[in-house]
């Protein structure tokens, strides 16, 4: 019989030779695949897709495995080519435009300049990234103060959508004049377009700024001459009833009256249109009381209807629908209007301004027994510095009046028209709609 202690001896022999047999198959079979596939996953993972997953071996499970990865690597290849093309072609297309481009991070620092930016700047490429924009474009106001804590159109573009602004520069090649227009931030990145101001452009703001500081300046004494007139008049006496006739003191000073009233009026086109024409602005939105605001605009223009003898017809009804909008803004819609029919409207006629709810909308209108619109001027009537709708028709004014009005009605949402009126003369409608509008037409 053979002793227990061989029979133990035999067997862990036979366990160590089973053992190594097992550790010689995994070797062969299983760890040196699995270590062709794990340096694969590796230099994938490190950005090198150019070595394809073959011959990693290991039996089926292990194929599949590699095949998957091997699919994948593929995937990669083609969408990184396809990134790289695309950004091959973006930059080819920002390198060939002839604005300036820049982008910014969070925190403002330059991380892309185009080579006409970098040119507009006088600074190379490579020495303006990764600085504060302020420091390379050097922006200042006329006081010598820079702009970027208070006035920057970046900042205002995160809040805004987009913004614009002219800013002068003092970069290397000297002092220079630019626009800027700054998209909202993708990903805390900001894309800022800028080019030189153009002549016209310059023009343009020269006398923007002529005309806001000429009507500044023309506004502060007219207020108080209007107020001492209107003092005046109560000391005079009561007002006038219909059919009485003015003594010689109280019918100058009306017709005082009226002339400061007219030249506020043109004041107050005058800068309305430089803050239209400079672009796209944000109305303060209110619920307001569209009645009151027609009201608060007959008022306003009464003086001069009274001094043509042209009778007010009101064809308003009890109430309108409330109306998200800015009061003072649409006011200023219905006296333009107002004041336009009264220019044009012959002494002793009437005036109508009227209103009605549609579905979804409520509009005003103000028509007049003038010499009307000739064919084919509806739309022109509006233009900027456009006067005299007909032949004949008086040709004082600006031709702002109606531009003032077309572009708040549409910053609102709305639509303006203006109309033949039966037997003669002319109508302008006004079409908002009711409760929030949105921006810039409908």
């Amino acid at each position: 019989m053979v002793p227990t202690r061989i029979l133990i001896f035999d067997l862990l022999i036979w366990l160590a030779g089973a053992g190594l047999i097992a550790w010689v198959v995994y070797r062969l079979a299983l760890a040196a695949p699995l270590r062709r596939l794990s340096q694969a996953a590796w230099r994938i993972g490190r950005g090198d897709l150019r070595s394809p997953l073959i011959g990693i071996g290991g039996g089926a499970e292990l194929g599949r495995l590699a095949s998957s990865f091997e699919e994948m690597r593929q995937r990669l290849l083609e969408a990184s080519g396809e990134a790289r093309r695309r950004a091959a072609e973006a930059e080819a297309l920002l390198a060939g435009m002839v604005e300036g481009v820049f982008a910014v991070d969070r925190d403002r620092r330059l991380r892309y300049l185009n080579p006409q930016a970098a040119l507009l700047l006088g600074i190379p490429a490579e020495q303006a990234l990764g600085r504060f924009c302020g420091d390379v474009l050097q922006p200042r106001l006329p006081g010598g103060e820079r702009p970027c804590d208070f006035s920057c159109p970046i900042v205002h573009a995160r809040s805004r959508g987009d913004s614009q602004a002219t800013e002068h520069l003092l970069v290397a090649g000297g002092p220079r004049t630019v626009v800027l227009r700054s998209a909202a931030p993708v990903a805390e990145r900001q894309v800022v377009l800028v080019r030189e101001e153009s002549g016209v452009e310059a023009g343009r703001r020269v006398r923007d700024a002529v005309f806001a500081h000429v009507s500044h300046e023309l506004k502060t004494p007219l207020a108080g001459q209007l107020a001492s007139i209107e003092l005046l008049l109560d000391q005079l006496g009561e007002p006038l009833t219909p059919g009485e006739t003015a003594d010689g003191a109280r019918q100058l000073v009306q017709s005082l009256q009226r002339s400061t009233l007219r030249l506020e009026r043109l004041i107050d086109n005058l800068l309305e249109s430089v803050r239209l024409e400079k672009g796209p602005f944000d109305l303060p939105r209110e619920a307001l009381d569209l009645l009151a605001v027609v009201e608060e605009a007959i008022e306003a223009v009464a003086p001069l209807l009274a001094q043509k003898e042209q009778l007010l017809v009101r064809r308003l009804p009890e109430r309108l629908p409330p109306l998200e909008g800015e009061a003072d803004a649409l006011a200023q819609v219905l006296v333009n209007l107002l004041a336009n029919a009264n220019k044009f409207a012959p002494a002793g006629s009437p005036v109508e301004v009227g209103g009605r709810e549609l579905e979804g909308s409520v509009e005003l209108w103000v028509e007049d027994r003038g010499p009307g619109l000739p064919p084919a001027s509806a739309g022109s009537v509006f233009d900027l510095f456009n006067r005299g709708p007909a032949p004949g028709a008086p040709r004082n004014g600006l031709g702002l009046g109606l531009f003032i009005v077309r572009t708040i009605v549409e910053r609102h949402g709305g639509r303006v028209f203006a109309e033949a009126a039966e037997p003669h003369g002319a109508r302008f409608r006004v079409r908002l709609p009711l409760g929030a509008a949105a921006e810039g037409g409908s």
